[in-house]
């Protein structure tokens, strides 16, 4: 027969398949090159299976950390004590910093010194420079590719220079450019715009993201062992022995979510939903196309027993079932290949970049597979000499059926279950659903240091309500921690404890009301009383101090007390049951500047009010009053004059930070952007419970035109009989709901085992509530009844005397 003819008398279930097929191989293309993507981090390097990063976890309970950063320089110890380290480079970040390019004054947060052994270690190309003298001199400078075209139009900018702020300094530092970097590939763990020499700003070298290159061969795990072992021997003295780890660099981006990592990393969590999903997509689509190529296959028995009987074999007929199934694939993979890369430019242009090979590779893979799925009917059925299946195998149909829909009412619970958790999530930060709240985050110490100024002119418009400080960003980790004494609690049991600086006014702010004591702080020392403080706790250690202007700084600090606030996590920690137990007792944090946070008494106790990110169990934290570490401003605009209070922010700002650059973000921001990864998950699953849905329910639409058309006879005579038409489409619908029935049964125990071991990734999480999988089952119930029924409905209101005839 002629193919167009073919199509034209089956066009339905052309158009059926090419949908289904095409969607499936789009996902398949789109996830196998993202994924692909994800695993090559960090791959580049010539040496990426001898580099390591070491971290430390302090391993101390409530208040244990292990940051993907490292203080201090006993890494370069270690490194001239074990051969088996070749190199050891630090990248020291200078936050976010303040850069001057000509007239040009900018933030970055992709700023770094190093070390002059970066380009023996890493693999990041050099366009311009002599990479042998790189970083050996002091106020060298290499910047990225993008970085010299935005601001100097050219490459030829060997000699010029740069200046730098940092976030803590107040003195600009001058370097001079030696090199041009390409910019670094998008597959790298991190990302540098500029890297400097040395170490020139005070303190700066004190914490550095550390990376040893080991000796080919080296067995790492010995290695480590001989380091902890070591390590141990030396502090068996110490109250904390922290644990040393060593991580390949080629972990980093999809397996580490220490604290203070450079920049956000991937999650291997999500490709794992991410390869389901597409997975369940294209099982979906195979199961509806074997259904219709079974359905095809039953509408000519006829022919193919005639074809049988004149001595044509099993392979002949198989070979032109396979032939056939070509023309549907070839177009469902351009449709698919056109899709996919649709979608590739939506979310990453340069993911389809270098890979027509392995596209081509899936394509062929894809149309032979689909040729081979297209000859199942006949090498699984058994034909009877009356040119009809056995009935046993006519019922194993439908078990294809049960599977797509199983699937389907998975991805919907799922789909439900991560939607109630995100909205638990923002249910929990305290006022994180304000569209009246912004935040200026990680501000620079000039700013820091003018924010009572800038505080009162703000206040002075009414369209601006309150304004608050705190160290950190909503939804940033509090990771700062210092052991304490307090009254009551024995020196044997001392622990650390983290702590959050505010303005005084943070918990009114934040609307968080007090479960004892108080939250109103009453008189707080200035910003000059705190620079004092520092000076004084500089100057004691000094051997040969100033005794009379430590006399001075003394007489300024007065006798001022200070006011603690704990929360609930800090009162499990010390042992108290009761909040009012606490009141009143004294209280004296460990700080290094110790007169920075002197003695004090605990004013109040606050409940865990989630103001950082819901991955990890709240901290025991204690709350003072230090405007020099409260580098975040927060902002409560009144409803309704967003577009004043901005002009007057910006305004106020520019008149009292001249020079620096102003950013803001609104709050609810702030938070999506801590579950970036999770909301993205959600979506995903979304959009495939969707696509599944459809898929699904094209599977049901062809299967119930094939059922009606096998029951026409059947049909005609019930009604000639007295049938009603409301029992005619209950007949025809009832396998279609046992199906489903079927397939939630099996679904639901899934559903809840995939979501539960998802909601673990949360130290607070939503409940898994029955009538999640309910709503879903009736979801997938509505969708079959409504494909179903239309048809039900046509073929019980035709005339059966037009029914009995054409039987």
């Amino acid at each position: 027969m002629n193919p167009l003819l073919k199509l034209k008398n089956n066009w339905k279930w052309f158009v059926i398949n090419t949908v289904g097929l095409s969607v499936a191989l789009a996902c398949i293309i789109i996830v196998f090159l993202f994924v692909r993507k994800e695993m090559s981090y960090d791959r580049f390097h010539s040496k990426a299976d001898q580099i390591y990063r070491i971290t430390l976890n302090t391993n101390t309970g409530a208040t244990s950390m292990h940051p993907a950063r490292v203080a201090g320089k006993w890494p370069l110890e270690i490194a001239k004590e074990y051969p088996a380290i070749e190199k050891v480079v630090r990248l020291i970040p200078y936050r976010r910093s303040m850069v001057k390019i000509n007239d040009e004054i900018f933030y970055s947060e992709r700023i770094f010194s190093t070390d002059s052994t970066f380009f023996d270690v890493f693999d990041f190309k050099v366009l311009v420079g002599n990479v042998k003298q790189s970083f050996t001199k002091p106020y060298q400078a290499f910047i990225s590719q993008s970085m010299a075209m935005k601001y100097f139009d050219s490459v030829n900018v060997i000699g010029k220079e740069i200046s730098i702020i940092g976030q803590q300094g107040y003195e600009s530092k001058n370097y001079t450019i030696e090199g041009i970097m390409e910019d670094f590939p998008a597959n790298s763990h991190f990302h540098a715009d500029l890297l400097t020499s040395g170490t020139e700003f005070d303190g700066q070298d004190s914490w550095a993201y550390t990376y040893f290159l080991l000796k080919k061969r080296t067995n790492v795990k010995d290695l480590l062992s001989n380091i902890q072992t070591k390590w141990e021997k030396e502090n068996k003295n110490a109250e904390i022995t922290p644990i040393i780890y060593l991580q390949n660099i080629t972990d980093i981006h999809l397996k580490s979510h220490k604290t203070r990592e450079l920049e956000k990393n991937g999650d291997i969590r999500s490709l794992i939903l991410l390869i389901s999903g597409a997975f369940i997509i294209l099982l979906i689509a195979l199961v509806n196309f074997l259904n219709l190529s079974r359905v095809q296959f039953i509408s000519r028995l006829k022919c193919i027993k005639v074809k049988l009987i004149n001595g044509a074999s099993k392979r002949h007929i198989g070979r032109e079932m396979a032939a056939n199934s070509v023309f549907v694939s070839l177009m469902s993979v351009i449709a698919g290949c056109i899709i996919a890369y649709w979608i590739a430019e939506t979310i990453d242009n340069h993911l389809f970049t270098g890979q027509t090979g392995v596209v081509l590779l899936i394509s062929l893979a894809f149309i032979a597979f689909i040729a081979i799925l297209s000859i199942v009917p006949l090498y699984t059925s058994e034909i009877n000499m009356n040119m009809t299946l056995k009935q046993k195998q006519g019922k194993l149909y439908t078990f294809p059926l049960v599977i797509q829909f199983t699937l389907a009412v998975i991805t919907i619970s799922g789909t439900i279950a991560l939607n109630k958790q995100m909205n638990f999530i923002n249910s929990q930060h305290p006022v994180s659903e304000s569209a009246n709240m912004i935040v200026l985050p990680y501000n620079h110490a000039g700013v820091v240091r003018n924010y009572d100024i800038l505080k009162a002119e703000l206040l002075k418009n009414p369209s601006i309500k309150e304004v608050t400080s705190c160290m950190e960003a909503p939804g940033g980790d509090i990771n700062d921690a210092f052991p304490f004494e307090m009254e009551g609690i024995q020196t044997e049991d001392k622990r650390i404890i983290n702590v959050l600086a505010t303005d005084s006014g943070f918990f009114e702010f934040m609307r968080i009301k007090p479960l004892a004591g108080t939250t109103q702080l009453g008189y707080t020392p200035s910003l000059q009383w705190e620079q004092n403080a520092i000076e004084l706790s500089t100057r004691k250690e000094m051997e040969n101090n100033d005794s009379k202007r430590v006399a001075e700084l003394e007489k300024s600090l007065g006798n001022y007390r200070e006011k603690y606030i704990l929360n609930m996590s800090a009162l499990k920690l010390i042992g108290i049951d009761q909040p009012e137990k606490a009141i009143g007792k004294r209280f004296q944090l460990k700080f290094p500047m110790p007169y920075l946070f002197p003695e004090g008494e605990i004013v109040g106790v606050v409940p865990d009010f989630h103001y950082t990110n819901l991955h990890h169990e709240e901290r025991p934290l204690v709350i003072a009053p230090r405007k020099i570490f409260s580098y975040n401003f927060i902002i409560r605009i009144a409803p309704g004059q967003q577009k004043e209070a901005l002009a007057t922010l910006n305004t106020v700002w520019k008149k009292i930070n001249p020079g620096y650059p102003i950013y803001y973000e609104y709050i609810t921001d702030s938070y999506r952007k801590v579950y970036a990864e999770e909301y993205s998950q959600t979506r995903v699953l979304s959009l495939f419970a969707i696509i599944s849905i459809i898929l699904s329910s094209l599977g049901i639409f062809a299967m119930a035109s094939f059922n009606m058309q096998r029951k026409v006879k059947e049909i005609g005579i019930r009604k000639v009989n007295g049938a009603k038409i409301s029992e005619v489409i209950v007949m025809l619908n009832k396998d279609f709901v046992k199906w489903i029935a079927i397939s939630f049964l099996i679904a639901a125990p899934i559903a809840y085992y995939a979501t539960n071991k998802w909601l673990q990734n949360f130290a607070y999480k939503t409940t898994l509530s029955w009538w999640i999988f309910a709503l879903a089952g009736l979801i997938a119930l509505t969708i079959v009844l409504v494909t179903v029924s239309w048809q039900s409905w046509k073929a019980a209101t035709r005339n059966p005397v037009e029914a009995l005839r054409y039987e």
